[in-house]
């Protein structure tokens, strides 16, 4: 749970919040129960009124196909700015997070949960949205292209050159050349871990945090990626039979041979988070190999 600042403190203090009563935090945001209905969205960072409504409009935009995944979608129900600070207020999603179901379950269950998870995944590019371009959605600085790979190679060589030394001499064309060119341009999550997940115990009832890493891009990349992210340090409940599942999953849906490529290209992608020592070092070691 990332630690709120004394400055920020207000944000919660003017809706009568304590720190201690968050639902949940995913990459980029903590969410804090309003009531049965809403949750106050905080992001990690002080986002502007722009970013804020920004990320409103994409997610309005996804809600028009909602009817299409069989889970729910963040939308946001209002922006309040206190402090010179913009936080949404959001509707509520039923469910709590897959990492933290992952915590307690065993057995069969267990193996349901990582299915259910990785089909989740793979629904995401149904939600319909359309762009003429191949890249960032709603990135500060997008780069955006006429081809995936074009894509791929541009994002990862901006990351690499962020990252620490050691991972400034990984070739990123040839990272985004062992991907496939996708058939068509799809809504790829790129973030969609167990923490980004809520379930009920079965089946996954909502996907959250569709933000700034979202792009336009291989749908196929949801799932494959999913399996990567269930490892720490990206789910510390992950166990390492979890794998087994994973590659099961993907062999019976064809995309086993994307899990390397997918690996390699996603730990460039991070590379840039010197920030969290965990997450360094996992892009690091995959990047090593």
């Amino acid at each position: 749970m990332a630690t709120l600042t004394r400055e920020r403190q207000h944000l919660l203090d003017h809706f009568g919040l304590d720190p201690r009563s968050a639902l949940g935090s995913g990459g980029e945001a903590t969410l804090y129960a309003l009531d049965a209905e809403r949750v106050l969205r905080v992001p990690h960072a002080p986002v502007t009124r722009a970013e804020n409504e920004r990320r409103q409009a994409y997610l309005a935009e996804l809600g028009q196909s909602a009817a299409l995944v069989p889970f729910a979608i963040p939308c946001v129900l209002e922006l309040v700015e206190l402090g010179g600070e913009v936080v949404s207020i959001e509707r509520r999603l039923p469910g709590r997070a897959l990492s933290e179901a992952l915590g307690e379950a065993t057995g069969a269950r267990r193996e349901e949960l990582i299915r259910a998870h990785l089909a989740a995944a793979a629904r995401i590019g149904d939600l319909g949205l359309k762009r003429p371009y191949f890249g960032d959605i709603n990135h500060p600085e997008p780069i955006r292209t006429s081809t995936f790979a074009e894509y791929l190679e541009r994002r990862a060589a901006e990351s690499l050159r962020a990252g620490p030394a050691s991972v400034r001499q990984v070739d990123p064309r040839e990272l985004a050349c062992a991907l496939p060119e996708p058939e068509s341009p799809a809504l790829v999550h790129l973030d969609a871990f167990a923490g980004n997940m809520l379930t009920d115990g079965s089946s996954i009832t909502a996907v959250i945090d569709f933000g700034i890493v979202s792009i336009i891009g291989d749908r196929r990349l949801d799932p494959v990626l999913a399996a990567v992210y269930l490892v720490p340090p990206h789910c510390k409940t992950a166990k390492p039979e979890d794998q087994r599942v994973c590659s099961d999953w993907l062999n019976e849906h064809g995309l086993a041979l994307m899990y390397e490529p997918a690996r390699r290209w996603i730990a460039a992608y991070w590379s840039f988070a010197r920030d969290d020592a965990a997450l360094a070092a996992w892009c690091e070691s995959v990047l090593a190999r």
